[in-house]
């Protein structure tokens, strides 16, 4: 079913061998809220109650439901508190499916609570590859059309990031059955065989960020930060949620469009309602020697009283071998929750800027603070070695004294390339133009085929009219002669 579905994304493992669908974070452990009953509907408890599952050892939250209320209710402002009161944890809640319905698309204000929250990540959901890809998808560049466009009521951005969901093959509940496991013919898209199950949603797309931010937890406390390699003596065992989700924001790559079937495929660009910061990318938010695009900076709960600002320089080195073309840098602040129906629902306003060869960039696309949301990205394209930028974060209007925050930075700081082979299957990814010669060839051969027609009864009109040519008594003489 759905839950054990979205259990196996995150942490699922075949016992015996690599299985054909194992999990994001292979054998993970996960502690588990039942919240539906046999007819599918939601029976959440009191949301404190829910998000208290698993604690205190569980500090991600995975939540793939949701509602169709567009605005911020009293559940995203308690998950906002809760978010806050343990600044460890994170929340990661599905965006919604209602992007597109009964031949309408690109449907905005449609993402639902609590992906309406501030401190959650909403994620939404871009095509699959492969034999997980239903027929006539484009590849992974796109994002499904079903994925639930922001903004929110109050105009905040969301979703905040995208991940594989149309379709996602994982583990598939039989209660009939003890042991199930992989079959010998593993189930195409939305389809399902013994122990392995393929479904569609941003409910099979948040367990992936979900399983990613788990591995991006284990990356601080084992110590792979900074050197890129497991390091018991640079253990940092209580990495803060806003920390976690910086990393994940802050990596997140460009999609192409949404691809809406025969209905052709609508532009997006990052920061805007359809894919917020891009799609998730590990290879591209943390540093592990020869096996990622970039190196990692962060500053965790780093503080800020109201009007001041703190700045931060970083060197670009490619001495090493990096090959890294972009600086980016994320602010990611957790903050209190607001009151509900609130229009304005940022209490503490921070605003990320950095100033690269007598430049100032602002985050998020614009050119001037982002007043709005409280994840801001800067991405800086064309760096060289030997140049530095300043961070400035600056605490432009706070609610109260001071606020924590989390800010990362990727690019290269002196260590090596990623020797890994070969192309992602995003960088790979030629479906548009495919779908493109395909259609243009159908039309081409519509065309000649229909020229064709039209030659046929214009000669054969043109006979007729001539008297000498294809005409009933012609044709009758003719069988008369050939019998």
């Amino acid at each position: 079913g759905h839950g054990t579905h979205v259990a196996g994304t995150i942490a699922g493992k075949r016992w015996d061998a690599e299985g054909a669908a194992d999990g994001i974070a292979p054998g993970a452990k996960l502690a588990v809220a039942d919240i539906g009953n046999r007819n599918g509907d939601l029976l959440t408890p009191n949301d404190k109650t829910l998000l208290s599952t698993g604690r205190p050892q569980s500090q991600i939250h995975s939540a793939s439901w949701g509602s169709e209320f567009n605005f911020y209710t009293s559940r995203a402002r308690n998950f906002d508190q809760f978010m806050f009161e343990n600044d460890e944890f994170l929340i990661i809640v599905a965006a919604g499916n209602s992007g597109s319905n009964d031949g309408a698309f690109d449907i905005p204000n449609t993402v639902g609570d609590p992906a309406t929250a501030k401190n959650v990540i909403a994620v939404g959901a871009h095509n699959s590859w492969g034999h997980s890809s239903p027929s006539g998808n484009l590849g992974p560049s796109y994002i499904a059309d079903f994925s639930s466009r922001g903004p929110t009521a109050d105009n905040r951005m969301k979703p905040d990031i995208v991940a594989v969901g149309k379709s996602v093959l994982s583990a598939g509940a039989d209660p009939n059955v003890v042991g199930e496991c992989d079959p010998s013919k593993i189930p195409g898209a939305n389809s399902r065989n013994g122990g392995l199950l393929s479904l569609q949603g941003t409910s099979m797309a948040t367990p992936v960020v979900s399983g990613t931010a788990a591995l991006i937890r284990q990356y601080f406390r084992d110590g792979y930060y900074p050197s890129g390699e497991k390091n018991s003596d640079d253990a940092y065992p209580n990495p803060s949620g806003a920390l976690v989700k910086a990393v994940l924001m802050n990596g997140a790559q460009n999609l192409r469009g949404v691809d809406n079937g025969v209905h052709g495929v609508t532009d997006s660009k990052p920061y805007d309602n359809t894919q917020g910061f891009g799609r998730l990318s590990l290879q591209d938010s943390v540093y592990l020697a020869g096996q990622t695009n970039v190196q990692l900076e962060v500053w965790d709960r780093e503080r800020i009283e109201d009007q001041d600002i703190n700045t931060y320089n970083v060197t670009i080195d490619k001495s090493n071998g990096c090959e890294a073309e972009d600086l980016s840098v994320t602010l990611v602040w957790i903050e209190e929750g607001s009151n509900p129906g609130c229009q304005n629902c940022v209490l503490n306003d921070l605003d990320l800027s950095v100033s690269f060869r007598g430049q100032t960039y602002y985050p998020n696309g614009q050119t001037s603070p982002d007043r709005t949301n409280i994840v801001e990205r800067v991405v800086i394209n064309g760096v060289q070695g030997g140049e530095t930028a300043t961070i400035s974060v600056n605490a432009y209007n706070l609610a109260w004294k001071s606020q924590q925050y989390a800010l990362v930075a990727t690019g290269c700081f002196g260590g090596v390339a990623n020797t890994l082979q070969g192309e992602s299957v995003f960088d790979s990814d030629e479906s548009l133009k495919r779908r493109q010669i395909i259609i243009i060839s159908v039309c081409v051969s519509i065309g000649v085929l229909l020229i064709a027609c039209v030659a046929y009864f214009f000669i054969r009109r043109r006979k007729a009219q001539s008297g000498g040519g294809i005409s009933n008594d012609f044709n009758e003489g003719e069988f008369e002669e050939s019998a």
